[in-house]
């Protein structure tokens, strides 16, 4: 029997990096309605502020954080700008939606350089608090850039993954085709591999990529 109570997240904390569009508003919108209090990250204000709006509208808890950063310098600054307004978080999404379209080293920077940082910056405290939820995005493409950042993103979220799982933190990937038409559907994977439901999965990737052919 389906339960429920797998996806209840009320009072838990999740951080989601992307920006307010496409696939990380999408999860912010299905955090909130399942009780989350959260903070999302990115670097337009005006659009942040509007999300916020939206959930804050819709009875949620939640806080806009403005950063563009890929460096570590500026993911630690995030960091503790999460701890100050929400608390230690308990689930963490980075979720940049690179698509190759600024080239090789801006995709590779915004894609898995982000990512890294991002891991880098809260996977410590998650272990050091024995708990926690990873859901990393790969992005697959037509262009190599953003092929490299999937691949990437992958390796770096299983080598983490092993890393933290006697610690009770878990980390997985959503691997996901950028189109607008399957938004939503890796939105509800990564709140999926974030959720209870998930309890006992890490290190593993959920393929969501659409009609895409891979060979």
């Amino acid at each position: 029997m389906f339960a429920t109570s797998y996806f209840e997240l009320k009072g838990r904390v999740a951080v989601v990096l992307g920006g307010p569009e496409g696939v990380p508003a999408a999860v912010c919108r299905l955090l909130a309605a399942q009780g989350a209090r959260v903070a999302v990250v990115g670097p337009d204000e005006a659009a942040l502020a509007d999300l916020v709006d939206e959930l804050r509208w819709g009875g949620a808890e939640a806080v806009g954080i403005v950063s563009g950063g890929t460096d570590a310098a500026s993911m630690d600054a995030v960091r503790g700008s999460v701890f100050a307004e929400l608390g230690p978080p308990e689930m963490l999404f980075v979720l940049p939606c690179t698509a190759g379209s600024g080239g090789w080293q801006r995709t590779v920077d915004s894609g898995l350089t982000a990512t890294f940082q991002a891991l880098q910056a809260f996977l410590p405290a998650m272990a050091e608090a024995g708990a926690g939820a990873v859901v990393t995005l790969a992005p697959s493409g037509p262009d190599p850039a953003t092929n490299a950042v999937g691949g990437g993103v992958t390796a770096l979220t299983q080598h983490y993954a092993r890393l933290v799982a006697g610690a009770g933190v878990r980390a997985n990937v959503v691997s996901w085709t950028p189109r607008d038409a399957t938004v939503d559907d890796a939105a509800f994977a990564a709140l999926y591999l974030a959720s209870d439901a998930a309890g006992r999965m890490t290190a593993t990737t959920l393929d969501v990529a659409g009609t895409l052919m891979r060979l």
